[in-house]
Parts: structure tokens; C-alpha cells; sequence
């Protein structure tokens, strides 16, 4: 099946197969995910930037399991404004977009999760 908002290769190759670790590693994300993602916008909200670097770097590791670059180069920039508390203007739009992708990956791998469980 083609997804437009994941890409699973990555989570393919970390399960070498295995169903169950595949399984359990799509269940983490789609518990992990809205988690992080809703500290980056609190971090951003009160301006907590070494916060905002923490939280950013976490969710680097999990956003390479969905394969959305549109996610993982956002997510990357977020990381780097708070580290250097540089261009700090972008962030909005940066987090807007996170904000507004990641329930579409989420949708994605609900369906991966479903047809998973169902096999």
C-alpha cells in the first residue's frame, strides 16, 4: 500500500522482520508522537529553549521510524533555533507544521497497525 505521510522503510529494516517488534515499535509511535510534539509547542509556548532542544533531539529518533521528511527536516530546524536561540521568528510555522502532519502519520500508521493485527 502507498502512504502519502509515512515511509516504514527505516522501521522495516530496525525489525529485520519480525512482526511483533514491528508491531510493538508502531504502537510506541503512535503513543510517543502527539506526546512529544505537544511539548514542542509548550516549550515554545513559554520559551523554555534548552527545553525545546531536549524535546526536539527525543523526537528526532522517533520521527526516523515514520519516514516524513516534511516532519523530520521541521523537526531538525526546531532543533537547531533552539540550540543556538537563533531565528527564533521561524518556529511558529515550523511547529504549525508539525502541528498539523503528524495526525495524518498518525492515520498511517493506525492503518499499518490495523492490517497488522488483522494478518
Amino acid at each position: 500500500m502507498d502512504y502519502k505521510y509515512i515511509n516504514l522503510e527505516y522501521l522495516d529494516l530496525m525489525s529485520d522482520g519480525d512482526l511483533d517488534m514491528k508491531k510493538v515499535m508502531i504502537d510506541m509511535l503512535l503513543e510517543e508522537i502527539p506526546v512529544e510534539i505537544k511539548k514542542l509547542s509548550q516549550m515554545h509556548q513559554t520559551g523554555d529553549w534548552n527545553q525545546l532542544k531536549e524535546v526536539s533531539h527525543k523526537l528526532k529518533s522517533t520521527l526516523a521510524f515514520i519516514g516524513n521528511p516534511t516532519m523530520t527536516s521541521s523537526n531538525e530546524r526546531v532543533e537547531e533555533i533552539a540550540k543556538t536561540v537563533t531565528g527564533l521568528d521561524e518556529l511558529p510555522a515550523l511547529i504549525n507544521t508539525l502541528m498539523e502532519t503528524y495526525p495524518h502519520t498518525l492515520e498511517e500508521l493506525r492503518s499499518v497497525s490495523t492490517v497488522m493485527a488483522t494478518a
